[in-house]
């Protein structure tokens, strides 16, 4: 006998290639199904530092940045001073020269009524003198009162002398050089003869004028001026050495 076969009017009959696993939530994972809670977080990677390499030019210009300061240092600070490197040898063996007797014998030497005053400065191995006289002084007078203040400061440094010199070691010679050359500038108003300009040189005794008889008013300001700057650098000099 026969057996019948009953099914339920609401089964669904599929094609077995119409059953596909959905893998729209595990699109990430390729042939392999998985569950949700199953899911691992992918690890974000962090991106790599770049390693900055160091360029022949970098090295370069830094030394050179690193010697240009190291120049002017040398020469603005360790050089400041008026018997720094920047002479080199000229002011090797030179006889010390006290700044506080220079400032008392300024003072001693315009005592002379004759004589309104006078500036000493010490550069290297040059002494510069620089007077203001009266007015109307003649010429030979100057003289005579710029050469008499020099003595009065020649003996203040408090060098030695040696027997019948006019002048001390200061002005002569020591430690195995000659010392100190003087160069003077004599001004006064009123006499076309000023300014006069004298020079000593160490070991000479005499002192020499040029321009005594100076007609040129031009190349007599343009002689002013460049003491002016002259006085104005030695001071800024002295300034920094402080």
């Amino acid at each position: 006998m026969a057996r019948e076969r009953f099914s339920f009017d609401d089964t669904i009959e599929f094609d077995k290639d119409e059953l596909k696993p959905n893998n729209d939530i595990h699109a990430n994972h390729t042939g392999k199904f998985t569950f949700d809670d199953e899911v691992k977080e992918k690890k974000v990677a962090k991106p790599k530092k770049k390693k900055r390499k160091l360029k022949i030019w970098h090295v370069v210009l830094t030394l050179f940045v690193v010697a240009v300061v190291a120049f002017f240092l040398y020469i603005f600070v360790f050089s400041g001073n008026n018997n720094g490197p920047v002479y080199g040898e000229r002011c090797v063996k030179l006889l010390s020269v006290d700044k506080n007797a220079i400032t008392q014998v300024e003072s001693q030497i315009e005592q002379d009524e004759n004589i309104q005053d006078v500036a000493i400065k010490v550069s290297c191995r040059t002494i510069k003198l620089t007077y203001q006289l009266s007015d109307n002084i003649q010429v030979d007078t100057a003289k005579s009162l710029v050469e008499n203040s020099l003595h009065t400061f020649d003996d203040a440094m408090g060098q030695s002398k040696e027997d019948g010199a006019a002048w001390s070691q200061l002005l002569n010679k020591a430690n195995g050089r000659l010392q100190y050359d003087l160069e003077i500038i004599v001004k006064s108003n009123g006499e076309s003869d000023f300014p006069l300009f004298g020079t000593k040189h160490a070991g000479v005794d005499a002192i020499t004028y040029t321009g005594q008889n100076v007609k040129d008013q031009a190349s007599a300001d343009k002689a002013i001026q460049r003491q002016a700057e002259v006085d104005a650098a030695n001071k800024a000099a002295a300034n920094n050495n402080q």
